[in-house]
């Protein structure tokens, strides 16, 4: 009975031994299976590199929307300051035009009437002056009386004034005083662009009638544009002056726009409980900028610096982030083993990896195209 005992213990051992070792194959060829092979020509000729995690220097950003919009010196309504037929329109939406430049002329009786007042005021001027110097003379020789003096002064100061507010009107209309008060009166009046900028709108055709308030058009220096963000109320202590601002117009992050923040508001939108800011746009080309296009833009508040790879290391499935992590080196051959990564912080070139990876592992962190 011991004999049989020893040997059937004998057995087992190595049974148990023996299914043991093919346990540890079994998981051996299972994590070799995993394992992607390549060679060494296969790692030169598909530009692949391996390297490790670094620090890099990430900034935490403020995401936000917004429209460029231009100034309160930066656009203008144009109208005509009298009533009147518009006989010609001389721009059309886009043109530039320079301060000065004629937009319209204007024609009608209102004009007309306003020139012959003039005309009028001035010939009246002109003899209340010669009467009240004339007065004036004879009294320092104590010739009239001081009532006959003080009555054409009130007359000749009155007719001043007159001259003086008629003259002025016709001045703004960009017209000749002294051609009017010769006797020659002009047929219409040009209206001229307040800034330079380019022809947004137009509001009116050649013989329609306009009054003062309507707008003829409307110009915009597309120069002095600037940005106006609304960021939540949530990141109001995070903002300050002179932040850097990246933003895009049409969705074009490739051509993004650097600004500078330049104003915070003082006030919260109660609706959307935003605050608008204000940031200025960078010396670049602003002629393709349009005015109260739609942004969106990100402000740098902080810059930190975090372990991350490169953007090239990671293969992106759905919502998942993959690492190349090398296993082994044998001879010119290359295993690599395809790894879930949890990963943070985002740039253009770098994102941070929190967990997952292998500590003192080389990646592969670029040409994992093939894999």
């Amino acid at each position: 009975m011991k004999k049989i005992l020893i040997y059937t213990l004998s057995a087992l051992f190595f049974f148990s031994c023996g299914k043991k070792a093919d346990n540890e194959n079994e998981a051996a060829e299972a994590a070799g299976a995993n394992l992607i092979e390549i060679t060494s020509e296969q790692f030169e000729t598909s530009g692949m590199m391996l390297g490790e995690v670094s620090l890099q220097s990430f900034t935490d950003e403020i995401t936000c929307k917004g429209f460029l919009t231009a100034p309160a010196d930066g656009t203008a309504k144009i109208s005509s300051p009298i009533a009147g037929k518009v006989e010609s329109f001389r721009v059309k939406i886009g043109d530039y035009v320079r301060q000065g430049e004629v937009v319209c002329t204007i024609s009608g009786s209102d004009f007309l009437d306003l020139q012959q007042q003039f005309a009028e005021a001035a010939a009246h001027y002109q003899q209340a002056k010669l009467d009240y110097e004339r007065v004036k003379a004879l009294r320092a020789e104590n010739i009239g009386a001081e009532k006959e003096l003080k009555a054409t002064e009130t007359v000749y100061k009155t007719a001043l004034v007159t001259y003086n507010a008629l003259k002025a009107r016709i001045q703004a209309l960009r017209l000749n005083p002294s051609q009017i008060e010769s006797g020659e009166i002009y047929s219409s009046f040009p209206v001229v662009a307040p800034i330079s900028g380019h022809i947004t709108t137009t509001g009116a055709v050649i013989g329609q009638y306009v009054e003062m308030q309507n707008e003829l058009a409307e110009v915009v220096n597309v120069n002095s544009l600037q940005l106006q963000l609304s960021v939540f109320e949530r990141n109001l202590m995070r903002l300050k002056v002179g932040q850097k601002v990246l933003f895009n117009v049409c969705g074009r992050w490739s051509q993004s726009v650097e600004a500078t923040l330049i104003t915070v508001g003082k006030t919260i939108n109660p609706e959307s409980r935003a605050i608008e800011c204000i940031a200025k746009i960078g010396d670049v080309d602003k002629s393709r900028l349009v005015n109260h296009s739609y942004a969106e833009a990100k402000i740098m508040v902080d810059n930190f610096e975090i372990e991350a790879l490169p953007v090239s290391a990671f293969q992106k499935e759905e919502d998942k982030y993959f690492v190349f992590v090398l296993e082994k080196k044998e001879g010119d051959k290359y295993y690599l083993k395809k790894t879930k990564v949890e990963v943070g912080n985002m740039n253009n070139s770098f994102i941070e990896v929190l967990e997952g990876l292998p500590e003192g592992k080389e990646v592969v962190i670029r040409g994992i195209e093939m894999l």
